[in-house]
């Protein structure tokens, strides 16, 4: 019994000390990408949050690969697709999130403990693993973020870290066909 409560505890810390973020126009998102030999910064600003979701970004040193994405507010609210093809150029999206999850995706993670989601033509179920607290420099200041984990149900590699904000699912952490994306800084 002791141990149940020292469990229950931990937990009730971990959920009183995470928090989450507020976002803004401005605010400023740094990634680190890992994608097979290949290493480098994905930075992304985020220009407007409402009505759509509007960021530019830039890979490496920002002289490669610059872009911008507008995700629609239907496609942030509804997609359960996910872009995470990030080449350059423009980019207008109406029926899927990329960086974010949906209000669909997230609902059915936070509510059900599972949600479809597809990536690169395959749709598979994410399970709710659990919900706890990523660390992430914000302002320059080491914060605990509070975070659902779900992966992939039949095994394969697919993990995802999200923000546990159903106004701001935010993808902390991703491991998707075998890239890996992880946020190290925001500024606000």
């Amino acid at each position: 019994m002791k141990k149940l409560y020292t469990i229950l505890l931990l937990m009730l810390t971990v959920a009183v000390n995470a928090q989450t973020v507020k976002l803004k126009a401005g605010s400023v998102l740094t990634y680190r990408v890992t994608n097979g030999a290949d290493k480098y910064r994905l930075t992304v600003t985020i220009k407007e949050l409402e009505p759509n979701l509007s960021i530019t970004y830039a890979l490496g040193d920002g002289k490669i690969d610059l872009g911008s994405v507008t995700i629609s507010r239907d496609a942030l609210d509804n997609a359960i697709t996910l872009n995470n093809d990030l080449t350059g150029g423009i980019l207008s999206l109406s029926t899927e999130t990329t960086l974010w999850f949906s209000k669909t995706v997230y609902n059915g993670l936070k509510r059900d403990f599972q949600s479809k989601l597809t990536t690169k033509g395959q749709t598979y179920t994410l399970l709710n693993n659990y919900e706890d607290e990523y660390k992430v420099t914000v302002d320059g200041k080491a914060t605990g973020l509070n975070i659902i984990y779900a992966e992939e149900q039949s095994g394969k590699p697919n993990k995802y870290w999200v923000l546990n904000d159903e106004t701001n699912p935010l993808i902390i952490k991703l491991i998707d066909w075998g890239v890996t994306i992880e946020l190290e800084e925001i500024k606000l």
